[in-house]
């Protein structure tokens, strides 16, 4: 669903051995629009918002080296089990409520307290 954004401290993944890296400051996670450009391959959370069978061929052509069944089964356990899919989607359904012209300008913050 999204992208880690973070500062990476390099003298940390310079060395040999398994490979680490060590966060300095916040850990982000950059989703991104939730709404793809033209004719834009859906990524990230994009990809939540379409229905099932689109976002499985989505996943398939962006990971055409992975087993399809594995991605078959990982997609139907996220679906199943992730709690923020119905957050995705109703995000997507209250932008598409809007003008057209404003749904450039509309920013959706999922803040989480663990």
């Amino acid at each position: 669903m999204t992208l880690v954004g973070v500062k990476i401290n390099n003298l940390v993944t310079r060395q040999s051995g398994l490979y680490c890296f060590k966060i300095q400051g916040e850990l982000h996670h950059l989703t991104g629009a939730l709404l793809s450009h033209g004719n834009q391959t859906p990524m990230y959370a994009q990809i939540y918002i379409l229905d099932t069978a689109k976002q499985l061929n989505v996943r398939r052509a962006n990971n055409n080296n992975l087993d399809p069944v594995v991605m078959d089964n990982l997609q139907t356990m996220l679906v199943d089990n992730h709690p923020y899919i119905g957050h995705y989607r109703h995000a997507y359904e209250l932008i598409r409520k809007k003008p057209v012209e404003e749904q450039e300008e509309i920013t959706i913050r999922l803040h989480v307290n663990l």
